[in-house]
């Protein structure tokens, strides 16, 4: 069996310790730049009770709304006008009645 020895120079060996240095450097940086250990983001069970009480409660308020609207329209005038939607052909303004 043969064995081979390897001679480095002082440049081969300046270069060895120098990227030894930088690696250690990094690995130090990757170890210290860690991100914390943030605990996982947890999911929350919807309260379906409370979620059925605030539709109710929106379903009441638009009912009370439209009892307000269908009270004005009983005993209040509501003025009406009635309006062309088609464009006139002279100039693109609608045409007054």
């Amino acid at each position: 069996m043969v064995r081979h020895e390897f001679t480095l120079d002082r440049f081969t060996r300046g270069v060895l310790i120098a990227l030894t240095a930088l690696l250690t450097v990094i690995a130090i940086e990757l170890w210290a730049g860690r991100p914390d250990m943030v605990p996982a983001a947890q999911a929350q069970v919807p309260d379906s009770g409370l979620q059925r009480y605030q539709i109710l409660d929106e379903a009441r308020r638009t009912n009370q709304l439209l009892e307000q609207i269908l009270e004005h329209l009983r005993t209040k005038a509501v003025k009406v006008s009635i309006a062309d939607t088609d464009k006139a052909k002279d100039g693109g303004r609608p045409a007054k009645p």
